[in-house]
């Protein structure tokens, strides 16, 4: 084991994969994220085109914070509209009856036309509700006159400070595991077939080490680099954090939102997941003839990895995401446990479970890999 560590460790293409990628894909990643959201945040970062007219309401917007742009035209707001060029076009109608109408014009194939129409929108049901509320102070009019019911609301989560935001929540779980296979996936294809492939192995496989231990070290070696690989995705997460770039303060509003016994549960959960991907990695890599062949299984392996990995992304959408049978899907249940521990809502049957799945299948495919290095017609493979 400490000599396959070496060897991976010294490869410049396992540093870069394994470690380096997940820390700059995170932080590239949260920087986007960060900027985009951030300019949403911004209304003076929207435009809102308004076809000029004489109502005292047009510079309503500018007011708001808003950038006006004053359209000559209905069609030519249309058009704009049309060519992606405006988010919405807003139309004072003439008065009647005392109600200026205001038409919002948009398009709902373009999410950020929805999302601008709505805040639109709410800039005009703000200045209707105090005009509103003039009106009944002046007129002593009760205000349960025309609100029978008041709503009110309790966040019993808000308690907990620590907690990350809901796009750390739904994006990091995936991330952590994705990570722990693609961090091994790069270094995989040579550790077997690619010392097949430029005839090492044989020398391996004359020392007087059995198949079996030589069959563990790699596993173990693997899934070391998988861990880490894994791990490399929180450091990327943590420098985000620490160096704060503009608009991440509305990610990070609670901090980096993991905490110690989080991180603790995190380990725990992805130890039994690593093993079985590395003992995975390292049957296929022993299956194949050379580098190539390879690659083409990890290809196929790793969309046993994607897909549950990818709905973990949205589960938090569902009614699934306390179900118990998600602790026994391999991966998702993985992903599922460590948003669950995320948002404070550690669930210990539920790991407890998947720990065991994991664990099951990580013995099942170390079997595979041990059979696989005691074939002579395997490891002889041309």
């Amino acid at each position: 084991m400490k000599k396959e560590l070496r060897e991976l460790f010294r490869d410049k293409r396992v540093r870069g994969t394994a470690f380096i990628g997940p820390i700059v894909l995170i932080f590239g990643l949260m920087f986007l994220f960060s900027s985009v959201i951030g300019g949403l945040a911004k209304p003076s970062s929207t435009k809102v085109h308004v076809i000029t007219s004489n109502s005292p309401y047009t510079a309503l917007f500018k007011t708001s914070g808003f950038q006006i742009v004053p359209v000559a035209s209905v069609e030519e707001g249309k058009k704009l509209l049309t060519d992606g060029k405006a988010r919405v076009v807003v139309e004072f109608l003439p008065v009647k009856d005392g109600v200026t109408p205001m038409k919002v014009r948009f398009d709902e194939r373009e999410q950020l036309s929805v999302i601008t129409k709505e805040r639109v929108s709410a800039v005009a049901n703000a200045v209707n509700e105090k005009q509103r509320e003039l009106f009944m102070k002046a007129s002593s009019i009760p205000a349960s006159s025309v609100a029978p019911i008041q709503v009110s609301s309790e966040n019993i989560g808000a308690k907990d400070d620590s907690n990350p935001g809901e796009l750390l929540v739904s994006l990091l779980p995936y991330l952590i595991v994705i990570w722990a296979f693609y961090g091994g996936m790069g270094s995989a294809a040579d550790m077997v077939a690619g010392e097949k492939e430029r005839a090492t192995l044989e020398t391996l496989l004359i020392t007087p080490i059995s198949r079996t231990q030589i069959a563990l070290g790699k596993t173990a070696a693997l899934g070391v680099i998988c861990l880490l690989s894994s791990l490399s995705s929180l450091v990327g997460l943590a420098l985000f954090a620490l160096i704060k770039p503009k608009g991440s303060e509305i990610m990070f509003k609670n901090g980096l939102g993991v905490t110690l016994p989080a991180f603790f549960w995190i380990l725990v959960l992805l130890l039994p997941l690593v093993a079985f991907f590395a003992s995975m990695l390292v049957a296929l890599s022993a299956y194949a003839k050379n580098s190539r062949e390879a690659q083409t299984y990890l290809g196929l392996g790793s969309f046993i990895v994607v897909m549950p990995a990818m709905f973990s992304q949205f589960i938090g959408l569902t009614d699934y995401s306390r179900a118990q049978w998600v602790n026994l899907v391999p991966v998702l249940n993985t992903a599922a446990n460590i948003r669950s521990v995320l948002i404070g809502k550690t669930d210990i049957p539920g790991i407890a479970i998947t720990v065991l799945v994991c664990s099951v299948l990580a013995a099942i495919m170390l079997r595979i890999a041990i059979v696989l290095f005691n074939r002579e017609k395997v490891l002889a493979r041309n």
